[in-house]
């Protein structure tokens, strides 16, 4: 039997108590008892106030929606950096800042041409093409075809039968294939999302795993919102010069026509050049980084390490972007987190590191530095938490999809408040993480289902930390209208729920380094 240590006790006792309210990998918590100890003292003194505080300066228009190069972004390092020393949190290393290089794109007039036999397709950027964020360049190769780019195993679908992908261009049409069993709602929403990020990601991590040069999404209608403007080429940032890059394949978009999709169908379609151009201007990021040291003296060489990204969009076309709850949210719960860690009389035996990440939206370009120059031994860091997008609670619509699909018990949803509730991903190379999620949960009446996921293609920080092989818990809330638009402000976020979910991060960071 494990070791447990006697700060962790008190939560164990309350999930004996509700282990009842259990079942795989669904956690149903009832409201947990008040008890002592250094844990319960830190989690008691999470507030709701300063995480509204936190949260309005964040997001304050002055902070200019906290894009890379701007001058709220720079402001917020700083004041993240004196927020902990005034908590009394040392940094880790010389300097609580990590300098990121990076690069600024201003794009040019890029073009991509699809090749045939006989003829060339010529698409221009800003006419009826969007061109990668990638550097300035061209990249090239063979074209294949591959209908919508999807495999649906559960509906025996799979376009990449019998096709060669590897190193290779991979064409695709935009959206879902006809037919009733493609209406689900799930489908919709990860193959033809309104939010062009959004209903690539599958597509893109399958054609990672394939070994795909380049994609380029064929889209109905694209030149004509690039004519509204709802298209528009702004600047874009790349990692420092010299890196290998690595991740999804790069994706083009191009306007559909008719003439397109037969050449294509067809096989006629044999190369694709994209032409990247661009203005490059070097700029530095900076993440901003803090360290509490644990209590036993063996086991505080080893290290928790939680993390959120202080970034969000900026201003494009000049609209204020405020990013309430991307990351407004997660930023402040880990100063909160922060602040209770370095308050408890007595810490936890491992070392706990906090880590205010730049560039997430751009790129993931804080952790990934930091994972190219760890300041902890990676190999001593046993685990890392990622808080983004906390503030807003699964609707009841939501939760009764979810718990349709992954056939949740049948008593699983009676009464259960939807503000009480989040799906953590979790590591599924590491299964010890599911005792830990569930204890937390119970002890701070938290409802839980258990996402079991690899990582290695999440749309946050903790990306680059699964392809290393480290545990990993993401925490994250549930989408809403104004994600990544001029709505995400501060009115529509509760720091209640705020709290919720800190506490939640806080009893399984402290559960994790304290066994």
């Amino acid at each position: 039997m494990r070791r447990v240590g006697t700060l962790a006790l008190p939560f164990l006792l309350v999930g004996c108590l509700l282990a009842q309210g259990s079942s795989g990998d669904f956690v149903r918590a009832k409201e947990p008892e008040t008890r002592s100890g250094p844990m319960s003292t830190a989690l008691e003194s999470l507030d709701a106030a300063r995480l509204a505080r936190h949260m309005a300066w964040l997001a304050d228009p002055r902070r200019e929606g906290r894009g890379l190069g701007t001058r709220g972004l720079n402001a917020t390092v700083h004041h993240l950096k004196d927020q902990l020393q005034a908590m009394g949190v040392p940094p880790l290393g010389t300097s609580p800042l990590q300098a990121v290089p990076l690069r600024e794109v201003r794009p040019g007039k890029g073009s991509i041409r699809l090749r045939t036999t006989s003829h060339l397709f010529t698409f221009h950027a800003g006419q009826d093409a969007v061109l990668p964020a990638i550097e300035p360049g061209v990249l090239s190769g063979p074209v294949v075809f591959v209908g919508h780019g999807i495999q649906e195993p559960t509906l025996g679908h799979d376009d990449f039968r019998g096709l060669e992908v590897r190193g290779r261009i991979v064409a695709f049409l935009d959206g879902l294939p006809p037919g009733e069993p493609w209406k689900k709602p799930e489908l919709i929403e990860r193959y033809a999302s309104p939010r062009p990020a959004d209903r690539y990601d599958q597509r893109l991590a399958l054609l990672e795993k394939l070994g795909a040069r380049g994609a380029i999404a064929l889209e109905t209608g694209l030149d004509q919102r690039i004519r509204e403007g709802k298209e528009p080429a702004l600047p874009y940032f790349l990692a420092a010069r010299g890196l290998p890059r690595s991740g999804e394949p790069p994706l083009a978009r191009v306007a559909l026509t008719a003439e397109l999709r037969q050449a294509l169908e067809t096989g006629q379609v044999e190369t694709a050049t994209l032409s990247i151009r661009g203005r490059e201007k070097d700029l530095l990021g900076f993440n901003v980084l803090g360290r509490l040291e644990g209590s036993d003296p063996s086991l505080r060489q080893e290290a928790i390490l939680i993390g959120a990204h202080m970034d969000h969009l900026g201003k494009p076309n000049g609209v204020v972007h405020p990013g309430a709850d991307d990351n407004a949210s997660g930023v402040a719960a880990l100063l909160e987190i922060a602040r209770s860690f370095a308050g408890t009389p007595i810490r936890p035996k491992r070392t706990i590191l906090f880590a205010f990440w730049t560039g997430e939206e751009e790129g993931k370009f804080g952790s990934g530095h930091y994972t190219r120059h760890p300041r902890w031994p990676l190999a001593t860091t046993r685990a890392y938490l990622n808080l983004d997008m906390i503030g807003h609670p699964w609707t009841p619509a939501d939760l009764q999809a979810l718990a349709a699909e992954a056939k949740a018990p049948a008593a699983f949803l009676d009464g259960l408040d939807p503000a009480r509730f989040a799906e953590p991903g979790l590591s599924s190379a590491h299964r010890d993480l599911g005792p830990i999620l569930r204890q937390a949960g119970l002890g701070t009446g938290m409802s839980l289902h258990l996402d079991w996921t690899d990582g290695r293609n999440g749309g946050s920080d903790y990306r680059d930390f699964a392809r290393l092989g480290l545990p990993f818990v993401r925490f994250f809330g549930s989408y809403f209208p104004e994600y990544h638009k001029p709505g995400d402000t501060l009115d529509k976020l509760d720091p209640e729920q705020v709290k919720r979910m800190a506490r939640l991060v806080l009893a399984t960071a402290w559960l994790l380094a304290d066994r």
